[in-house]
């Protein structure tokens, strides 16, 4: 995974922006309201509906095949599925952590970042009209919205608690060629960074799947 993941860096950076937006304007309903029958995973009892699923993948798939074009084949649409359902499933596990620990969203948190969405502004500033009006084309209330949006929030908090305080040793930066110029070794500084963090939280997951009772019905989605 982290070898495919150095390979494709946009392509996965592409994917986690797309689940997040996903699952923001497309997590509201489904089994969550009984509307969905169909379960793909399940972590500690809260169940990720299929429609959740299909949903996140098309936006994958729109974005990634626009980057790739004919270089996206089946392979590539078969891990793009897998990786896709962990990201879904990483995502809850992490809220369920989140909750575990008393972390939360304050108020000021969540109007900070919905005032800083550009699909909200009119005239390069925050416009509650436009915010209105936006929700209301996807047909989501702002009740449905925010609590969503805090929802993630929370997710992307207990991420970075995980993530940011994983640096690079001394022997890890001195693996970078010398001869590289600036760029180059600061690019590969942010890759060799970027792995160790993956694979921080990647090692904090599997932990959580030893506590938590986590299944995957990948058998719905090949």
């Amino acid at each position: 995974m982290l070898k495919l993941m150095s390979k494709h860096g946009k392509y996965f950076y592409v994917l986690f922006v797309v689940i997040i937006i996903s699952f923001i304007f497309w997590g509201i309903g489904g089994l969550r309201n009984g509307k969905d029958k169909q379960v793909v995973a399940t972590v500690d009892g809260t169940r990720i509906p299929m429609t959740q699923f299909w949903r996140a993948y098309q936006r994958a798939e729109d974005s990634v095949s626009s980057t790739y074009g004919d270089k996206f084949d089946d392979k590539m649409k078969k891990a793009l599925k897998i990786q896709v359902l962990g990201g879904l499933v990483a995502d809850e596990m992490l809220y369920h952590a989140a909750s575990s620990e008393g972390i939360t969203v304050t108020n000021d948190e969540l109007r900070a970042v919905i005032e800083s969405e550009p699909a909200f502004s009119q005239g390069g500033a925050f416009s509650r009209s436009a915010y209105l009006n936006v929700l209301r084309m996807n047909r989501i209330t702002p009740a449905q919205y925010e609590s969503s949006l805090r929802r993630q929030l929370l997710v992307d908090k207990m991420r970075r608690m995980i993530e940011d305080p994983v640096e690079l040793s001394p022997a890890e930066l001195a693996s970078i060629p010398p001869k590289l110029n600036a760029q180059a070794a600061a690019a590969l500084k942010g890759t060799l960074l970027n792995m160790k963090r993956q694979r921080a939280l990647a090692s904090f997951l599997e932990g959580l799947r030893g506590r938590m009772k986590v299944t995957e019905n990948t058998g719905l989605i090949s």
